[in-house]
């Protein structure tokens, strides 16, 4: 169990029997892949040996990120003059600066993250209902599968790039001749000294190869977090529409109970739309998850199109370790961008059927002015929350539409051109 949960535990009262098991099982996932690289936040109970810890995984992370990233944009812009040479390039090069993008602006936004870990947990610790706990399990369930699916396709690919690439490609070019061929799986040029002679070569190897790693597990950890977080505000969502669906369940109701249960409900939904409010993924652009999201819909749509483009090059070259790599990748991106469009649209639904349950409450049956308390909840649901890239695009199913189309277009345009 984490800090956290512990810390937690001490200082509020815990409702949930269960509390310890839902949350490890809700955010588990969440911290396995992102506390290594000195993302996951830390609680007022961390040693100094832990922040320490903390700063050094973080500083270790970017030296490596830059490490790999800065020789890539010399041999981009500097080393090589062809432009198919420039096009096998640019899809790595993009997916680096994606990972360090993404990485900057989740790190920057610690104390945030922590304030949106902290309200999960606190939800958590609140549930009494078999039936509100079965909702939120159920949620929580989603953004887990939706987790092992998305690392599960990026470490497939990811290996295959990292590991089987480039060893059976310098294989197949050595082709039986004296000449060693030795191919990194990022292609780099330090300036001050060759990075294809060994024993620099196996150093640097393993340095990609730490380095692929991190950027997996980043960019599959973020896409987890986002799923995550919007997953749980649906859950809560479904609370909101369970309470409001048994609000009068029949006449023999009493004025005291209609108006306890009525109170229950816009505390809860005010609770909903604060949690939103402080995750800012979905309505401010100055949140984490907004920048992020904005990065991930540019960066997936160029890099599908991209990888489709080395999807037909390994084709065409019957080289099938090519082909798999860059299938394999193509599925992980195209999943990424998915779920975001998913979980945008989930999010948007359900604010819509908050509004449409409270339009439907027999309001009239209400003693007295306690109906007024209504007007609160449906102006607030009548604004759905939705989940943006940057403000500028909604995540939906149209969004993933539209971002295929975008990326087979720009395939096609590429096609033309190498011809």
């Amino acid at each position: 169990m984490d800090h956290e949960i512990e810390e937690f535990k001490i200082k509020t009262a815990v409702q949930n029997k269960n509390f310890d098991f839902d949350v490890e099982y809700a955010i588990k996932l969440n911290r396995w892949l992102l506390k290594p690289f000195g993302i996951w936040p830390l609680n007022s109970s961390s040693t100094k040996f832990d922040r320490g810890i903390s700063v050094i995984s973080s500083f270790i992370c970017c030296l490596l990120l830059f490490f790999v990233m800065i020789p890539s944009f010399v041999v981009m812009f500097v080393s090589e003059k062809d432009f198919k040479g420039r096009l096998e390039i640019v899809g790595p090069t993009s997916f680096i600066i994606m990972v360090v993008l993404k990485y900057f602006f989740l790190i920057t936004r610690g104390d945030t993250l922590k304030m949106c870990i902290d309200t999960i947990i606190s939800d958590w610790s609140n549930v009494q209902a078999k039936e509100e706990r079965k909702i939120m399990f159920r949620n929580a369930k989603i953004a887990r599968l939706f987790t092992i699916i998305c690392v599960s396709f990026m470490y497939c690919g990811g290996i295959f790039y990292s590991i089987f690439l480039p060893l059976i490609t310098a294989k197949s070019l050595t082709n039986g001749n004296n000449l060693t061929i030795r191919i990194l799986p990022y292609r780099c040029n330090f300036i001050i000294f060759d990075p294809y002679r060994r024993p620099i070569f196996d150093i640097v190897y393993v340095v990609h190869c730490f380095c692929s790693v991190i950027m997996y597990s980043i960019t599959t950890g973020i896409c987890s977090l986002a799923a995550k977080f919007v997953m749980h505000a649906c859950g809560q969502c479904e609370i909101v529409m369970s309470l409001l669906e048994n609000l009068i369940d029949d006449d023999k109701q009493c004025s005291d109970i209609v108006e306890s249960k009525l109170a229950t409900i816009i505390v809860q939904h005010l609770h909903v739309i604060r949690f939103k409010c402080l995750l800012r993924f979905v309505t401010r652009v100055e949140d984490l998850l907004n920048e992020v999201c904005l990065v991930e819909f540019l960066g997936c749509t160029m890099n599908m199109c991209l990888v489709g483009y080395y999807i037909i090059t390994g084709f065409e070259s019957a080289d099938t370790v090519r082909f798999i790599t860059f299938t394999l990748l193509f599925i992980s991106f195209t999943f990424n961008i998915f779920v975001f469009c998913y979980i945008g649209q989930i999010l948007t639904n359900h604010c819509h059927q908050i509004g449409e349950a409270s339009y439907m409450i027999d309001w009239y049956r209400f003693p007295g002015t306690q109906a007024r308390f209504l007007i609160l909840l449906i102006g607030v649901a009548n604004r759905p929350i939705r989940l943006t890239a940057g403000k500028m695009v909604q995540f939906s199913f149209p969004c993933f539409c539209n971002v295929i189309k975008a990326a087979m277009a720009y395939l096609n345009i590429i096609r033309t051109v190498t011809i």
